[in-house]
């Protein structure tokens, strides 16, 4: 990725933009110095200007959606992003990090809680038992009759409430007893959520009871049955007896019915006896009746009527209801028995593969993962009043489960676990910043060990930071500045942050870019002042009326300095900034004597045209701005534009007042004590006060300037000047 095209067309508000950032170095050329290679590139735009547009636009490429202008949907779309060499600019070479996200969580950060050859040992080892559970449950499901698609799993651990499915399949399957008596019911016709919640309620539940009472009452009188032997246990030795061939083989059955015995010839003839005593049974009139009370409960919803009719159909399951709960593991343990030999083969490839399990779980736990290296490296470069832990870190590594980060909090007094809800309610800003850029770490390291080629657009990430923070943030892109598959392009519209990333990422002069905006049409141009600007004004005074102009706050304050505000120097300079008695006829060689007396490296200073006004002088160069109306981000355009604006005002304000007096006893704050002074005598004026008010809120820290703070002038957009200059202008 040697050199990127970015082609837009109203995304966002960019009209249009047409720009090509290099990375690849330039070789010299005559007149021209050579431009080396560089990773990374700082675009400084004004507030409001385009930067978070850009990289709403590159956060849409890097997500697969179509860009538009939302404010004006209509307009045709077009964007364009590619790159050269051949490889294409792809999603996925795309990271855009923005300012914040309360709750961002990379893709990559569960990646990096993997220690591949542990993973691998794992997958190998479950592979076989996650195959044959699979069997054992697509048999489960066949012979309890479970309906749709998913297998039963869900409801046999709700109704054996185990934590691990591989240890209850494997030492069930060497507990089964062989019984299969309910093998042959339908799990769901019995147990739905309808049935359980009719059996759990008391009225139902009562009545049970009480037929199961009656029914055992009428067994225990029954010279053929009994509690132990009871007619489900009849049918299941005559069907045995039957499918084995007893009565084939000429053996008889001698059978005690009360007083007397039988001799069973046959196996119909002792189907018939077993049936015939447990209708005698069922009829009872009794039992019968305690039956119609169960059943009246049994009508209330249309799934319920259908469990009547399976009753109907099974009454020999009504004396297993009474303990329902105690039913369904029956079900479940007849169902295993008939699946016994799935339940042997899961047996065995567990018992095969669990050693290995044991292992590789003991050395997750012990495995310093690169995940734990970037939480380390957080904890250690950023200030904040907590640590984070992982808890989950063995399943996460085996399992591929999400990360669960706990947050030690700690006030300097003692610590505490504290979840993320709780920890973002009493964070600062900034050190919820931080928090994020945690995470943003996670996604940079999971491409780091992925050697993923990376174009990160990194929007004002440091805003809100204290300095430590915001340092340690701008060491880490430095750092990773380094990595040969990375590109970096800062956008930002703080110029304090753009010379110090410029400056730590020794970001070379051509990729230190200002935004520059005429006619709607977006375009990068160099950074005109890559030191101190006031360096670069000083050795141009002679040949630049707006160095010249854009100079005279700076060497007024300098004035104060060296010669106090009493001084002829500090008072001729002041009345270019003020309308004062002389402001009309000081002239441009009284501004050079000024300036030869502040500026000791400038006594050979001469200035074109000495007789001319220097006041004429001061509105030539904000007209000539005002006529061109680019929205030019250099420091002296705006300078020379609130110079001129406060200028016209106290001239339109001093003319309206028209009292001298109260104007020459000004000495200090002229423009706050004129605009006061106009707005009591022309309290109705409410169009022209506002505009005042404007000139008092956006010009005074302009002129004010001083070779430190001037980073805030810069961050104002030059429309808003331009805009404030006509107003002023048109003030009558």
């Amino acid at each position: 990725m040697d050199v990127l095209g970015i082609k837009l067309e109203n995304c966002y508000g960019i009209q249009q933009l047409d720009a090509s950032l290099a990375f690849e170095g330039s070789p010299k050329r005559k007149g021209s110095p050579e431009i080396p290679f560089g990773s990374a590139f700082s675009i400084y735009a004004p507030n409001g200007f385009m930067k978070t547009s850009l990289a709403r636009t590159f956060l849409d490429f890097q997500e697969g959606r179509e860009s538009q202008d939302l404010v004006f949907p209509a307009r045709p779309t077009s964007r364009s992003i590619s790159s050269d060499p051949a490889t294409s600019i792809t999603p996925e070479s795309v990271f855009v990090i923005k300012p914040y996200v309360e709750r961002y969580a990379g893709a990559g950060t569960s990646t990096l809680l993997v220690n591949p050859k542990l993973r691998s040992e794992y997958e190998e080892a479950v592979r076989n038992i996650e195959s044959t559970q699979e069997d054992l449950l697509k048999a489960l499901k066949e012979v309890s009759n479970w309906p749709g698609k998913a297998s039963p799993a869900s409801e046999i651990k709700e109704v054996f409430q185990f934590k691990s499915p591989y240890d209850f399949f494997a030492e069930l399957a060497g507990s089964l007893d062989g019984d299969t008596r309910f093998s042959d019911l339908s799990y769901t016709e019995i147990f739905n959520d309808k049935t359980i919640s009719a059996f759990k309620a008391g009225t139902l539940h009562e009545q049970l009871q009480e037929y199961i009472s009656k029914y055992q009452e009428l067994v225990d009188k029954s010279p053929l049955l009994s509690k132990k032997f009871n007619h489900t246990g009849a049918a299941d030795v005559s069907k045995s007896l039957h499918s084995n061939g007893f009565f084939d083989a000429s053996h008889t059955l001698n059978i005690s019915n009360g007083s007397e015995r039988l001799e069973i010839n046959s196996a119909k003839d002792f189907e018939a006896l077993v049936i015939a005593e447990k209708q005698r049974i069922l009829g009872d009139k009794e039992l019968s009746a305690k039956f119609e009370a169960v059943d009246k409960q049994l009508q209330k919803n249309a799934e319920l009527k259908k469990f009547r009719e399976y009753l109907t159909e099974h009454p020999e399951i009504m004396t297993e209801l009474g303990d329902f709960n105690g039913f369904r593991k029956k079900l479940w343990y007849s169902y295993f028995n008939v699946v016994q030999s799935a339940l042997s083969l899961f047996a065995g490839a567990y018992a095969s593969a669990k050693d290995v399990i044991a292992e590789t779980a003991k050395q997750a736990l012990e495995e310093n993962t690169k995940w734990t290296a970037v939480v380390t490296q957080f904890n250690e470069r950023f200030y904040v009043p907590f640590k984070l832990v992982v808890q989950n870190q063995q399943d996460v590594i085996l399992k591929g489960e999400s990360p669960k980060i706990v947050f030690e909090f700690e006030d300097g007094q003692g610590t505490c676990g504290v979840e993320e809800d709780k920890l973002l309610q009493v964070l600062s800003q900034g050190e919820k910043r931080a928090l994020y850029i945690l995470n943003v770490l996670f996604e940079i390291q999971a491409r780091l060990e992925s050697k993923q080629q990376t174009l990160l657009i990194i929007d004002d990430i440091a805003d809100s930071f204290d300095y430590k923070n915001k340092y340690a943030i701008i060491e880490y892109f430095n750092e990773i500045s380094k990595v040969p598959f990375f590109r970096l392009i800062f956008l930002t519209h703080n110029f304090d942050f753009h010379r110090t990333i410029s400056s730590r990422l020794q970001i070379s002069r051509g990729r230190r870019l200002f935004a520059k905006k005429k006619q709607g049409a977006l375009s990068f141009v160099q950074e005109k002042y890559q030191k101190n600007p006031f360096t670069t004004w000083k050795s141009g005074l002679a040949q630049s009326s707006a160095f010249l102009v854009a100079s005279i706050p700076f060497v007024r304050n300098l004035a104060e300095y060296c010669h106090g505000t009493t001084s002829p120097h500090y008072l001729k300079l002041t009345s270019l900034l003020h309308i004062k008695a002389d402001s009309l006829t000081l002239t441009i060689g009284d501004l050079e004597a000024s300036f030869k007396a502040t500026l000791l490296d400038q006594a050979a200073l001469t200035l074109p045209n000495p007789a001319g006004s220097a006041l004429q002088l001061i509105y030539d160069e904000a007209e000539a701005l005002a006529v061109g109306a680019d929205d030019d981000v250099e420091l002296e355009s705006k300078v020379i534009l609130s110079i001129g604006i406060r200028l016209k005002a106290e001239e339109f304000m001093i003319a309206k007042i028209n009292d001298s007096a109260f104007v020459d006893a000004i000495s200090s704050n002229q423009t706050f004590e004129l605009y006061s002074r106009f707005t009591s005598a022309f309290p109705a004026a409410s169009e022209q006060i506002m505009v005042l008010s404007q000139v008092n809120l956006m010009t005074p820290e302009n002129i004010h300037l001083n070779s430190f703070m001037y980073e805030p002038i810069l961050d104002m957009s030059a429309l808003h000047l331009y805009d404030l200059y006509g107003k002023v202008k048109a003030l009558a």
